[in-house]
């Protein structure tokens, strides 16, 4: 057997103590008490309930049916008197001290958020020119070969030959002699042909037309009217045209060489104007709330220390992205002293205020209500709802739960936007006390909105006439049977890359990562269907096939999954399996560990097996990756055959 009885004996003393503990507390604290289950307190109970298990309520003292410690009495003529009201808990002075409960008025006051991120500069991409060919030719010179350089608007930065150029170029020359032959007298001597063109008679009026479509045909294969002007001037087409810079900036890529030929289309130069920067930031899911268009961001720069910048948000990424569940967001910042490099290191910070309905607000306007604030430590939250217990008016400590709807979290305190009013004392210090011991006595509480049953925390597998909230249940229903002849060593050092790779879909979920869980189900299917069924004899053959068959089924349908949420209700299935693996046939090496979550499924809870003593939550990854307890050690079989 796993354990010996005098371990077990050891943590069921412990557990009663701490109950008993936890008992004198709320209960009064400041007379002396009575053990569990004495004569007093066996006359004076109504109900007898577990500790560790509240959803236990029976009318006689005994043994918890599901983990076997004795039950402790719910007393008449106490707190527990059912005429108190279903969220209400009633103490002594003497017990508030003890239990360490403290409480602070709900207030309204003005409230900021200070957000701070990290990320990087990079150039605008409104302020990116790109120089392409204009028409197909060979690049002669580049005045601009290399990235980094500083050009300003109408630099040179190529020359190119292009035979249809020249053409174009022969064309227009023809055209304007044309016009001229057609003009004759002074006409011939205006100095702009644009201007002779407009005073040409009605018998001159196809020559111009033909002149303008050359001209503007020279136009649409990248020339300018300087470049056009001097082609007419001097009557002659220019071999090579050179490209001019658009813009000033720096040039980030040179795409072309000396000698190359291009295409219409080609790129030649990229050019990027610094003057003006996008900073690049990434926000949690939890921070969008505050964070809008307009506001502005402060930040410093890794390279640049003992320098404050600033900037302004003009974008909010409306998608997050899947593996960090983050968004970004993108500030505009002046560079015209050119310090902030593209690709700098940053961290920024964005104050943002809040208002009464929790939403963003330029800063308090005149006569509108301060949002009302609680401590960040007040709320119970599940993840469903927030549930603060609150001090009744009153000489004698009475404490009732209560609901409530929250805004964003500000800091050290949430906006509170339904469920309480100015003035209220809410606990900030020891309502997981009050919580648990309305439990106890099944009412209403945080994890049991309707009181009676509490969620099977701590099932430990099937007990007749047991009634179970939720779909976890917790191994230690069957024995393991360990002999030699049924599970040799052979067998265990063949499941260990089985193990290995159930291990890898655990992290890959606590990590939020989808693609490495879905590999790593496609790992345990595949390792699981290459065991060699020969290794296990007797009963535990049988055994064994029915636990593979599950086993490859559920990775199957993991390896499958299109979201994280699949494949995470994939993990609750293979879990079971596994934990029905472990407690039947067993492992080698070194411990494992039984954890288990009460807020998982919608609160069901859900139970898995870790190599570490850690909890790494599969079921809900970043945002709560601590959630849940270890309870039980697997340590593995050290004997095989």
């Amino acid at each position: 057997m796993r354990h010996t009885i005098r371990a077990r004996a050891g943590l069921a003393a412990v557990v009663v103590a701490a109950a008993f503990v936890a008992g004198y507390l709320l209960r009064g604290g400041g007379e002396a008490p009575t053990p569990a289950g004495t004569p007093a307190q066996e006359q004076a109970a109504t109900v007898w309930t577990c500790s560790m298990h509240p959803q236990i309520r029976l009318p006689q003292p005994g043994k918890c049916p599901i983990c076997f410690m004795d039950l402790i009495p719910v007393p008449r003529g106490t707190a527990a008197d059912e005429n108190e009201g279903e969220r209400r808990l009633t103490m002594t002075e003497s017990a508030v001290k003890l239990a360490g409960i403290e409480t602070t008025p709900v207030r309204r006051r003005h409230v900021h958020a200070r957000i701070r991120t990290v990320g990087e500069i990079a150039p605008d991409e409104t302020r990116l020119a790109d120089i392409a060919a204009w028409v197909p030719g060979r690049i002669e010179r580049l005045y601009v070969n290399y990235t980094g350089a500083a050009v300003k608007r109408g630099d040179p930065l190529a020359e190119v030959y292009s035979s249809q150029l020249v053409s174009a170029q022969e064309e227009l020359v023809q055209a304007l002699r044309a016009f001229e032959a057609a003009a004759s007298g002074g006409l011939a001597a205006t100095a702009w042909p644009g201007d002779r063109a407009a005073a040409a008679g009605s018998g001159e009026g196809a020559a111009a037309a033909t002149l303008e479509s050359a001209r503007a045909k020279l136009r649409l294969l990248g020339m300018t009217d300087r470049q056009i002007e001097s082609v007419e001037r001097s009557g002659e087409a220019q071999r090579r045209v050179v490209t001019h810079a658009p813009s000033a900036g720096i040039v980030v890529e040179v795409a072309v060489r000396e000698g190359q030929y291009v295409q219409t289309g080609t790129r030649l130069l990229r050019i990027a104007d610094l003057s003006r920067v996008w900073v690049i930031m990434r926000a949690y899911q939890s921070e969008l709330p505050l964070i809008r268009t307009g506001q502005e961001m402060n930040f410093t720069a890794t390279a640049l220390p003992g320098a404050d910048f600033s900037g302004t948000i003009e974008f909010v990424d409306p998608v997050l992205d899947p593996k960090t569940m983050t968004a970004g967001v993108r500030a505009v910042a002046q560079n015209r002293d050119g310090r902030l490099k593209p690709g700098m290191y940053v961290s920024g910070e964005i104050h943002a205020a809040v208002s009464a309905d929790g939403a963003v607000a330029a800063g308090p306007e005149p006569g509108e209500p301060a949002p009302l604030v609680i401590p960040a430590t007040a709320p119970l939250l599940t993840g469903v709802r927030a549930v603060v217990y609150v001090r009744l008016p009153g000489e004698r400590p009475a404490y009732e739960g209560r609901e409530v709807v929250l805004g964003p979290r500000v800091g050290e305190d949430y906006v509170v936007l339904k469920g309480l009013a100015e003035g209220e004392l809410v606990v900030t210090a020891g309502a997981f006390r009050i919580d648990s011991e309305l439990q106890i006595r099944a009412k209403p509480s945080m994890m049991s909105p309707e009181g009676g049953a509490a969620p099977a925390a701590h099932a430990h597998g099937d007990h007749a006439g047991t009634a179970r909230a939720g779909e976890a249940q917790a191994p230690g229903g069957s024995h393991r049977d360990t002999s030699a002849a049924t599970v040799g060593s052979a067998a265990l050092e063949a499941l260990a890359p089985l193990y290995e790779a159930y291990f890898e879909v655990q992290m890959a979920l606590a990590g939020d990562d989808l693609a490495a869980a879905t590999a790593a189900y496609a790992r345990v299917r595949k390792t699981a269907g290459a065991v060699d069924m020969s290794l296990f004899a007797g009963r535990i053959h049988g055994e064994w096939m029915e636990i593979s068959a599950a086993i490859v089924d559920n990775a199957g349908a993991g390896a499958g999954a299109a979201d994280i949420a699949a494949a995470r209700d994939a993990f609750f299935h293979l879990s079971r399996a596994m934990i029905d693996l472990e407690e039947k046939i067993g492992h080698t090496g070194g411990d494992f560990w039984l954890t288990f979550c009460p807020m998982a499924r919608d609160n069901k809870g859900a139970f898995w097996i870790q190599q570490v003593d850690t909890v790494y939550n599969s079921f809900y990854g970043h945002v709560m990756l601590r959630c849940g307890s270890i309870e039980k050690r697997l340590p593995p079989i050290e004997h095989g055959d």
